[in-house]
């Protein structure tokens, strides 16, 4: 990644494909800025468990939307409502891209991936991020 500067602050980031993506997820952007851009490299097989993202107070009340590019490989989305409740699947493959405007989404990864990933920051730390699908289940039959 090639950060390019002016005058001691950062004015962008640069992502080459080719030489920036590592195992795992990464995330490029400082954890206190509004936007994040991650880079997720994920093995056949791996899964990230469904969730939603939470809604944030601030200036301007939204909920957080994600867009992913996918680079190379193939994954299964699972959409959901807010709620939980599955709505659709879809596979998706090198040169498609999703942006998730509301609701929840799952990731089944089919081959070897590279995504690159940007969401709405600040990154607060997992707890404050997002909430599982089973979490949200569980909360909603405890209030039956």
């Amino acid at each position: 990644m090639k950060t390019v500067q002016h005058l001691g602050n950062v004015v962008a980031l640069i992502v080459d494909v080719a030489l920036d993506f590592g195992k795992g997820t990464c995330f490029l952007s400082e954890s206190h800025w509004p936007l994040q851009l991650g880079l997720l490299a994920h093995p056949s097989g791996h899964i990230i468990p469904a969730h939603v993202h939470l809604q944030r107070e601030g200036v301007t009340e939204c909920i957080p939307q994600e867009f992913l590019f996918i680079i190379a490989g193939k994954l299964e989305v699972d959409f959901y409502t807010s709620e939980g409740r599955a709505i659709h699947t879809e596979i998706l493959g090198p040169g498609q891209a999703l942006l998730q405007v509301q609701g929840a989404h799952g990731f089944r990864f089919i081959e070897t991936s590279q995504i690159i990933e940007v969401k709405l920051g600040p990154y607060r730390g997992r707890e404050q991020d997002k909430q599982t699908i089973k979490s949200i289940n569980a909360t909603l039959k405890g209030s039956e």
